[in-house]
């Protein structure tokens, strides 16, 4: 009873876990198909090198979850360090350009493996040697950079899991550019034609297959692992859990899509949305029933055409909690739950509630556990809220203050102003199809059943 009971209280802080939606994509039909006979995973075959991504991202609506919860890039590699052998299968912790650029995976603590992208495939030895020596890459391959910068520029949780086909002391035949098309199927006839001008070529290619089945085998168990992951273990300082509180009396869907850039901009793996019981700096207690916000919050922050990520989660903690709601009380909740959070939470806030922190709960630990990420509230300005945010560094002693302004538009709804056009009998724009029929169903707002 006592593990029910604390399995319930965790349950009800962090939320419950959305329906895992993780689409994996293979740039060749080779690959995708060893990847399906070992793993769960919905798989989907691009093509090959960084035309076959940009095809991938731009026919994003026909993939399995068109917002998934995460995306993986799966396929083979060659070696450039002699670590990484033939058959063996790495997760990527960084990829890199040719010209230097990197991006990094947050999505497994123990990635390792750098892989650097080229526009062709790098066959012989001295090639290898020279391009790890350029780029200090691990492996080789056509993709990831690529993949990498869509996913990210998309707002999607983004992992690369390679299998190795061939290591840095082994040479591929000269010929295995041409031997699949630009949508990733086998060329069987320029493969034959091949064999034909040079027999000995069928060992080499037979040899080759072999060991790709071996290291796609590992790679599939590898990612699908990956995607068993709870978002909320992902957090890290780098990749926050943010946290969004508010009466949302009702929440509109510029709430949803400001925490949805939010967590762009933040490269946050999850969010968690805290209606609160009653807010202390309010005077009036939410017209709407904790309840009603509730079933509100889950409508608005859910729906698909929104711009919300989806590891959106609504927690009923502070709802089922004695009021007023203090948010320092459910920040200490969360770690004490989850230690290794610590370090690794932001919170949500606009900027005129930042301008009044100093009326909020034990404030000064409230910033050190959780340090804001700030977006504008109308009249304020970016200039004006920078200017604050300097001086509040200087005289309370945050120096990471100015940052914690996010570069996005102000939120210029409010749900004052929507209740009120509730109370006139109009629909309001900005509202969820979900969350109206919420608010026609229980009759709230004077809003007649």
């Amino acid at each position: 009873m006592h593990d029910q009971s604390l399995t319930q209280s965790a349950a009800n802080l962090f939320g419950a876990p959305p329906p895992l939606k993780v689409v994996v994509l293979c740039p060749l039909e080779f690959e995708r198909r060893c990847f399906r006979r070992y793993a769960k995973l919905p798989a989907v075959t691009i093509g090959p090198g960084a035309n076959g991504v940009r095809r991938a991202f731009a026919n994003r609506a026909h993939w399995p979850y068109p917002n998934p919860s995460l995306i993986i890039l799966v396929g083979t590699a060659g070696a450039l360090n002699s670590k990484f052998t033939a058959s063996s299968d790495a997760v990527i912790r960084e990829v890199r350009s040719l010209d230097g650029r990197a991006l990094q995976s947050g999505v497994d603590a123990r990635a390792h493996a750098t892989v650097v992208e080229s526009p062709t495939i790098v066959a012989s030895v001295e090639d290898k040697r020279a391009l790890q020596s350029a780029s200090g890459a691990d492996l080789v391959d056509m993709e990831s950079f690529t993949f990498a910068t869509f996913a990210q520029n998309a707002g999607l949780r983004w992992a690369i899991v390679r299998g190795v086909s061939d290591d840095a002391n082994s040479a591929l035949p000269t010929q295995c550019q041409r031997f699949t098309d630009a949508r990733g199927r086998s060329r069987i006839g320029q493969i034959f034609a091949a064999i034909a001008r040079d027999p000995s070529l069928l060992v080499t290619l037979a040899t080759l297959g072999k060991i790709s089945h071996s290291a796609m085998r590992n790679a599939a168990f590898t990612a699908d692992a990956l995607g068993c992951i709870d978002a909320i273990d992902l957090c890290s300082a780098t990749h926050p859990l943010l946290l969004y509180g508010g009466s949302f009396d009702p929440p509109h869907l510029r709430h949803a899509s400001m925490l949805g850039e939010a967590m762009h901009a933040l490269h946050a793996p999850c969010a968690l949305v805290v209606p609160a019981a009653m807010n202390p700096l309010k005077a009036a207690t939410p017209p709407a029933s904790s309840e009603a916000r509730l079933a509100m919050c889950r409508a608005t922050f859910t729906e698909e055409h929104t711009a919300t990520a989806p590891e959106v989660r609504i927690s009923e903690f502070e709802l089922q909690r004695a009021a007023p709601s203090y948010t320092i009380d459910t920040v200490r909740a969360m770690l004490a739950q989850r230690p290794h959070l610590r370090g690794s939470l932001r919170m949500l806030l606009g900027s005129d509630a930042i301008r009044n922190i100093a009326a909020w709960k034990s404030w000064r630990e409230l910033l050190t556990l959780a340090p804001p990420a700030i977006v504008l509230r109308p009249p304020d300005d970016a200039a004006s809220v920078a200017r604050f945010l300097h001086e509040f560094a200087q005289k309370e002693g945050f120096p990471d203050a100015p940052s914690w302004l996010l570069p996005l538009s102000a939120v210029d709804h409010a749900s004052s102003t929507i209740r009120e056009m509730l109370l006139q009998g109009q629909r309001p724009e900005g509202l969820a199809d979900g969350t109206w029929r919420e608010i026609t169903a229980r009759g709230l707002y004077g809003i007649v059943q």
